[in-house]
């Protein structure tokens, strides 16, 4: 299997937990989407040009995060589950996911368009709705973590292979510490081996990024 990613893009980071957490064996292709011969280059392996793809043993291309995490559940099924076979569980396991990616990714990607914007011209009304959404995800999880490890129980999910990166990334741009539980649910997918590896390399690419002053920091949005 090969992966095309960017260490600093969420979606890619999703999928990278996921490889880890099944111990997958993969050649990890980085992709760098702001150089126009590489993107042409790459769009005719994905042509939509958006990062991660997977191209499987079988060369089959397959994209969208969530698509390849149950992608490798399916094929190694002898590892734990990222999405549970009990359908009740599956369908809050994805119902979740969904939370992240509609009301929490978006809230980020409006709050953090809006902090580029003149200080007068923030708070407006294109960022009220999706900041509303946005804290009342983040209070139903806070709920649902008085009682439970990991997002969706006690069994690292799908759920969290999103909330990860996304929750981590929000911090840029809004302050959930007042969520005591959220935060140390935070604190503890932080510190799970595959998630620190995976951060760990994301790091890297934005340090080397900002230092070589060539990418905007945008790229976290990926």
């Amino acid at each position: 299997m090969k992966l095309y990613y960017a260490p600093a893009s969420s979606y890619s980071q999703r999928v990278l937990i996921a490889l880890y957490e099944k111990e997958a064996n993969f050649t990890p292709i980085e992709v760098n989407l702001f150089d126009p011969e590489l993107r042409q280059m790459y769009g005719k392996i994905n042509p939509f040009t958006k990062i991660p793809t997977l191209t499987t043993d079988k060369d089959s291309v397959l994209f969208e995060a969530t698509i390849i995490i149950e992608y490798l559940d399916r094929y190694f099924h002898n590892t734990p589950r990222l999405i549970p076979e009990d359908p009740e569980q599956s369908l809050e396991v994805r119902m979740l996911e969904r939370m992240v990616d509609v009301y929490i990714n978006t809230g980020r990607e409006a709050l953090f368009a809006d902090s580029q914007r003149p200080i007068e011209s923030r708070g407006g009304k294109e960022v009220a709705k999706p900041k509303r959404l946005l804290e009342t995800a983040l209070t139903l999880f806070d709920e649902k973590l008085a009682s439970r490890t990991w997002l969706a129980g006690e069994e690292f999910s799908l759920a969290d292979c999103a909330a990860a990166p996304t929750l981590t990334y929000l911090r840029m741009v809004y302050d959930y510490k007042h969520l005591d539980n959220l935060t140390t649910y935070v604190k503890r997918l932080e510190s799970r081996a595959s998630v620190a590896k995976v951060f760990s390399s994301g790091r890297d690419q934005i340090t080397r990024m900002l230092s070589e002053l060539k990418y905007p920091l945008e790229l976290v949005t990926l």
